[in-house]
């Protein structure tokens, strides 16, 4: 009997990766983004921001060591061959594009993510609504929902894992593109006038 996988090598890991084995729903990392969901649609507004910075703190443990090697490569491809550096970002704006309308399921899930628990927030906040029970049926809701909206998702992109990643690695993603990409002279040197006082 012919093996797939030693015949196909390529083909067979492939298929591997695009169809895990395992379920995405019985994975660590869908229950695992439901329980963050919910401890964010519980904690008020200072415990919501402490949480994200951490979040920010471990994507940036994680990607950022990458981000410096990609970063001074780039310099020294641009540096040595000015030219290409038209070219790279061409292609870099593009893969871009490219990736924002491939996953565009999970910057909908990621909105949901991040935007519900602020929502409740700001009802807490302007309605009074403290009591266990209205936090529990605030909470209800957002989980059902976020379970459902994963479960569509999966279908398109199979990897809880990744899945997860890219909407717990978002604020880190949106603050990388608000940092400054180079840094201007701080302060100007103003020549001395040589006009004559009166």
């Amino acid at each position: 009997m012919p093996n797939f996988q030693r015949e196909f090598p390529n083909t067979a890991r492939y298929l591997k990766q695009r169809y895990p084995d395992k379920e995405p729903l019985s994975s660590f990392w869908h229950w695992a983004t439901l329980a963050l969901f919910a401890i964010l649609c519980i904690a008020t507004i200072k415990q919501q921001l402490l949480l994200i910075g951490l979040l920010i703190l471990i994507a940036a443990l994680i990607k950022g060591p990458g981000l410096l090697l990609f970063g001074a490569l780039y310099s020294l491809l641009v540096s040595l061959f000015p030219p290409i550096g038209v070219v790279l970002s061409a292609l870099f704006f593009i893969l871009n594009l490219r990736l924002l309308t491939k996953s565009w399921r999970v910057n909908l899930v990621t909105s949901l993510f991040y935007l519900y628990p602020l929502g409740l927030s700001l009802l807490r906040y302007f309605t009074q609504w403290n009591a266990h029970w209205q936090i529990g049926l605030e909470l209800l809701p957002g989980l059902l929902l976020l379970h459902f909206v994963l479960m569509q998702v999966y279908y398109f992109h199979p990897s809880a894992r990744q899945v997860a990643w890219t909407v717990l690695a978002t604020p880190f993603e949106l603050i990388s593109l608000v940092l400054p990409k180079r840094f201007k002279k701080p302060f100007r040197t103003t020549v001395p006038s040589t006009r004559i006082k009166r």
